[in-house]
């Protein structure tokens, strides 16, 4: 799921709260197609990996400074590959699926955990980091474990949170920002009255940035997407899930959200919250706070302030969304992407990613420096919304993800569109979601 754009210095005096892990246990794929990661790696020191040249794939880019700073060090030269998360996602599953060569150190979601480890397409890396690397990193033995192995290095603690336009809020006689979605329908008529054509940035496009909303409001308003055993329950008409896409339905309707956010995915939507032409960002993260901060890109520095997602009675519960660094099982170097992964988590490393490329660490102990020196900042609304992040699948991410993901990126799509009723929607949904387990089996 998209997530970053460009972070600088963000977040909460309580950031402590974020050493925890705001992901699931364990992924729902069997990880015996994997061998055991000393299988694969060489012993430390063993082999001269001056002159490799590994190609790393990920969705955001890595100041080119830093790429400097590792082939300094390790005689390694890095070729950088980023393009788009979707675009990512899609061209892992497809090199993956046909067991050729991609990257050789790729970019792993949390939401890629069950599919990629249920297929053996990544290398566990248990045995190969160091025991005291992995107790520092958070989200890694939740959000990328499956069958007692681990496959990634958390490298992006990531949340959804709102930020508004505190200017556009004085302006419509608005001080606070709305704790349940009832009062965001009030506030955002009361922004239309004040001239504020589209109230809500909300992407709704038919990508994984654009279905994310969805989840997101699901969760906020109390309930999940699945029960315990992976039974669609979002098809119900009572349900959360149902009642978030009849609130963007609604939110469309009303004029709230631009119809043009029908072919919006996030980047471009928070681009024009950026641009100062919508009041609230409903469905944002810490790291697009850093974005609006800055003085540099931003329109709106001086007057974007986090919210706490709305909920029913009070602000909603929130997903958290953690990133990492993975080997791909065809890798060509993976002793040499196994010492760039090392390199990413050294503490220096990771500040520096943090300040110039706005990757919020997930080392606790880099975490706790940026607290005790002042440089996250951003205020209690912060640390209040990570204390509302529950798992999106508690039971970790299934299998069959990527598929459902696909098959609700367009039926949301279509429902909020108009081309067939919210109900057809979740109904096909819910049939598909069942093929798919029934298929994965």
């Amino acid at each position: 799921m998209t997530r970053l754009t460009n972070w600088s210095v963000i977040a909460s005096t309580a950031v402590a709260l974020l050493l925890a892990s705001c992901a699931s246990a364990d992924g729902g794929g069997s990880a015996s197609q994997n061998p055991s990661a000393s299988n694969v790696f060489s012993a430390p020191g063993t082999v001269d990996l001056k002159g490799e040249t590994i190609t790393v794939l990920l969705p955001y880019d890595v100041p080119a400074e830093l790429l400097k700073d590792f082939t300094d060090k390790t005689g390694i030269e890095v070729k950088l590959e980023t393009t788009g998360w979707d675009a990512v996602q899609s061209k892992l599953i497809v090199a993956n699926t046909a067991q050729t060569y991609v990257a050789d150190v790729a970019e792993f979601d949390w939401s890629f955990t069950g599919q990629f480890a249920g297929q053996g397409w990544v290398e566990p890396l248990e045995t190969a980091l160091s025991a005291d690397l992995q107790k520092d990193l958070t989200n890694t033995s939740g959000a990328f474990s499956s069958g007692g192995h681990i496959y990634a290095a958390c490298y992006s603690n990531d949340f959804r949170m709102s930020l508004y336009n505190s200017g556009l809020f004085l302006k419509s006689g608005l001080t606070t920002f709305p704790s349940t979605f009832e009062q965001l329908g009030v506030d955002a008529e009361k922004l239309k009255n004040a001239g504020v054509q589209y109230p809500i940035s909300l992407p709704m496009a038919a990508t994984e940035g654009g279905v994310t909303p969805w989840y997101l409001l699901t969760i906020a308003m109390g309930g999940q997407l699945f029960d315990d055993k992976f039974k669609p329950i979002f098809a119900d008409p009572g349900s959360a899930g149902a009642k978030a896409l009849a609130f963007e339905i609604e939110a469309v309707k009303k004029g709230w959200v631009s119809p043009g956010s029908v072919t919006l995915d996030d980047g471009p939507a928070f681009d024009k919250f950026v641009a100062g032409s919508n009041a609230i960002a409903l469905a944002s993260s810490p790291g697009n706070l850093a974005t609006a901060y800055d003085t540099s890109g931003s329109t709106i520095s001086g007057v974007v302030k986090p919210g706490l997602v709305p909920g029913i009675d009070g602000p909603g519960n929130s997903f958290g969304l953690p990133e990492g660094l993975s080997i791909p099982v065809t890798a060509q170097h993976k002793d040499a992407a196994l010492a760039f992964i090392e390199w990413w988590e050294q503490p220096a490393t990771t500040l520096a990613l943090f300040t110039n490329a706005g990757m919020l660490p997930c080392r606790s102990s880099v975490l706790a420096d940026l607290v005790s020196n002042g440089q996250l900042q951003g205020g209690a609304v912060i640390s209040d919304q990570f204390q509302k992040v529950v798992p999106l699948f508690p039971q970790g991410a299934p299998i069959w993800y990527s598929k459902f993901s696909s098959e609700a990126q367009g039926l949301i799509n279509s429902a909020i569109k108009g081309e067939i009723s919210a109900n057809d929607a979740l109904t096909q949904l819910a049939d598909k979601t069942n093929t798919l387990i029934s298929d994965s089996a």
